[in-house]
């Protein structure tokens, strides 16, 4: 009832303001196109062609979820047995995005390479604290690989990067209504906000405003991931018990520690 009430505000916006929200979606997928697809396609048929023929524990499932990035992690996972205590970590630990998001089009942003890859570093190091902290469970037993073709891989990878698209412009469209509706919203907050709905235009627009402490807040936004990533993992995780209010939970941790993390390197 909460989801059927959100989006059905989200559309009521969008036909009170037409043309913004048809901008926003357009910005979105241009975004998209630009900074995400040429990233992340090619590296992402990559890995889901060596997950495919790893198989192997958790603990191999995770360092290629760091890899993949989400729902990639959440999707290597799914299958393998993890129910309460165990499942719970294993999300804490996989709710990540992906290293060539933060080599290669957080650096190209920010203009600096040796920044993004000390973002990136906390991004990960945060979400092994985060799973460190969280209580053991039952350790599943490892699942046998089952190799995939390549054309299956273009398949998935398409198919996830459709699903990309399609969250990033609803995320910008939910964001620009929101300005819409609250006109005087300081740029700050309208950055915070399109983070919270879709984090990649969101760490954009944070990006722009030229912040303090800039490199952190980038940091912290990316390990919340946003609504948009979070509603993709909790696809996957539903069948062990994890829920969204626990990812969400979760992810806000995530950006804590992450943000902290980078905020006391880039200090150093």
């Amino acid at each position: 009832m909460g989801y059927a009430l959100a989006f059905g505000i989200l559309a009521g916006a969008m036909m009170a303001f037409p043309g913004e929200a048809a901008a926003a979606a357009g910005e979105g997928l241009g975004l998209w196109a630009r900074a995400v697809a040429p990233v992340l396609g090619p590296f992402l048929v990559c890995m889901l062609m060596v997950s495919s023929r790893a198989g192997g524990g958790v603990r191999l499932k995770t360092a290629l979820g760091w890899l993949c990035g989400s729902p990639g992690g959440a999707r290597l996972m799914q299958g393998g047995g993890l129910k309460g205590k165990s499942a719970l970590r294993a999300a804490a630990m996989t709710g990540t995005m992906s290293p060539m998001f933060f080599l290669g089009t957080v650096s190209g942003w920010l203009g600096d390479a040796g920044t993004g890859r000390r973002i990136l570093l906390c991004h990960i190091a945060g979400a092994a604290v985060l799973g460190l902290c969280m209580p053991k469970g039952e350790r599943a037993a490892p699942v046998a690989a089952a190799p995939v073709p390549l054309a299956h891989a273009l398949r998935d990878s398409a198919l996830a990067l459709l699903t990309v698209a399609l969250c990033m412009m609803l995320g910008c469209a939910a964001a620009r209504m929101a300005a819409c509706a609250f006109p005087r919203l300081p740029g700050w907050a309208a950055a915070g906000l399109q983070c919270a709905l879709e984090v990649t235009g969101g760490v954009k627009a944070l990006i722009g405003l030229g912040l303090p402490h800039t490199p952190a807040l980038v940091c912290g936004a990316c390990s919340f991931g946003g609504l948009s990533i979070l509603m993709q993992n909790a696809a996957f995780w539903q069948e062990s018990g994890v829920g969204a209010g626990k990812l969400l939970l979760l992810r806000l941790a995530h950006g804590m520690i992450s943000a902290g993390l980078c905020f006391v390197i880039c200090r150093l």
